[in-house]
Parts: structure tokens; C-alpha cells; sequence
């Protein structure tokens, strides 16, 4: 009887001993596995255009005089209408496409 209750003892701290190893290692890989998720997901949104746009007007009220209900969201990543306001352009915009330069003031009201 001795013999079994050693037995007994000796399998129920090993059973804790994996019972607890598993949990464990759970938690380590759903913290991971949240983490490549989160990442994933940010480098996703990161990749929305419309703070780079002339159409953007930085207001909440409108966030985007062309696409006013897709502004800031996921909709926006290939939006078509996507103009860069990039110093590059400049003058040279504005000479050879007269409205440009009306577009981006009167956006920016």
C-alpha cells in the first residue's frame, strides 16, 4: 500500500509539474502570437494615405473633401483619387495644372 501511494504522489506532482509547463508555454504563445497581430495590423494602417493627400483637410468634421466617409480608414489604402502634397510638386503643379493650387486652398480652409 506504501508502494502505491508513492507511485500515486510521484505521478500527481509530475502531472502538476506538465500541467502548469503547459499553461504556461499557452500564455507565452497567445502574448506572441497578439503581438505578430498587432504588428501586422499597424503596419497595415500605417500604408492609409489620406494625411499625405491635398484632399486632406485635417478637420474631423471632413476629414477628406472627395471621399469624406472612407477618409482614415482601410478604404482609403488605394484610393484613387490620392494626391501627394509633397513640396516636390510645388510650383511646377501649379503651372501646369492651373486648378491644383485652387483645389489645395480651398481644401485647407
Amino acid at each position: 500500500m506504501n508502494t502505491i501511494a508513492m507511485v500515486l504522489q510521484l505521478a500527481v506532482g509530475v502531472g502538476v509539474t506538465v500541467g502548469i509547463c503547459v499553461v504556461l508555454s499557452f500564455c507565452v504563445w497567445q502574448i506572441w502570437h497578439t503581438f505578430r497581430q498587432g504588428t501586422h495590423y499597424l503596419k497595415k494602417l500605417h500604408k492609409i494615405p489620406c494625411s499625405r493627400c491635398v484632399y486632406f483637410t485635417g478637420d474631423y468634421r471632413m476629414k477628406c473633401a472627395v471621399h469624406p466617409m472612407s477618409a482614415l480608414t482601410e478604404d482609403a489604402i488605394d484610393c484613387v483619387d490620392y494626391l501627394a502634397d509633397a513640396p516636390v510638386y510645388g510650383e511646377h503643379v501649379c503651372q501646369t495644372v492651373g486648378s491644383y493650387c485652387q483645389i489645395k486652398t480651398l481644401v485647407k480652409r
